[in-house]
């Protein structure tokens, strides 16, 4: 059952209207939205925080017993901030200060992580440079995607196209490809990063695909299949 808690501490009552700490019907598409891609039993909670000196008013998701999440306790990261992504993809804009997503993973451990209105406008940004790479991939248009990388990592065109359609041989075409978050990275090789997560879809396997993007620059970087 969805729910919405509301913290127990005074200092929110007088920080917030009712209105604010009332239930929107963004705060449930967000939820829906999340059920919908996770399954699993979800639970949501708003108020304030102040961290500081500076005071943010959150939304805070917390989602158990999804086996997607469980199957893939080496996504944490991404899979909460693809939870976080997809509040702020159905809320209005700068609704919230701040998003928390608490993973409860069959194991008994628990994952937290908090993401700012900033950081999740970032990768509303980057976000078409994505799908013009997905794009590429589907079409198997490489020398598209050659074209997108920074000049300073660019790889050899004969190798990637080399490594590209081999892939494509070995497990089939990508026929669709799914956004499954993102994570911030400080790279010893490449720098400042974001790396973007997905899965394709392809005859035979669904590959992992990471894509990096110069946090600065906006620029790709690397593409990898783990």
């Amino acid at each position: 059952m969805k729910s919405i808690k509301i913290l127990p501490l005074l200092l929110l009552l007088f920080l917030f209207s009712c209105g604010k700490l009332a239930t929107t019907p963004e705060d449930k598409k967000s939820v829906d939205e999340i059920l919908k891609f996770y399954g699993g039993y979800v639970e949501t909670m708003k108020g304030v925080q102040t961290l500081n000196g500076k005071t943010s008013d959150f939304f805070e998701v917390e989602i158990k017993e999804s086996k997607l999440i469980n199957n893939q306790p080496q996504r944490a990261i991404s899979n909460a901030a693809n939870i976080a992504f997809i509040v702020s993809q159905n809320q209005k804009p700068g609704e919230y200060d701040v998003i928390k997503t608490k993973l409860l993973l069959s194991d008994g451990a628990s994952f937290t992580k908090s993401f700012t209105q900033k950081e999740l406008q970032e990768v509303k940004d980057i976000y078409p440079e994505v799908e013009k790479i997905n794009s590429f991939l589907l079409n198997k248009n490489y020398s598209g995607i050659l074209e997108m990388f920074d000049p300073k990592f660019k790889p050899k065109e004969e190798v990637a196209k080399e490594a590209l359609s081999g892939m494509d041989s070995k497990g089939g075409s990508i026929t669709k490809i799914q956004f499954q978050g993102f994570e911030f990275i400080d790279d010893a090789n490449l720098g400042n990063i974001v790396v973007i997560r997905e899965v394709g879809v392809r005859d035979h396997v669904f590959p992992f695909i990471n894509i990096a993007f110069d946090r600065k620059t906006k620029k790709l970087l690397n593409i990898e299949f783990p």
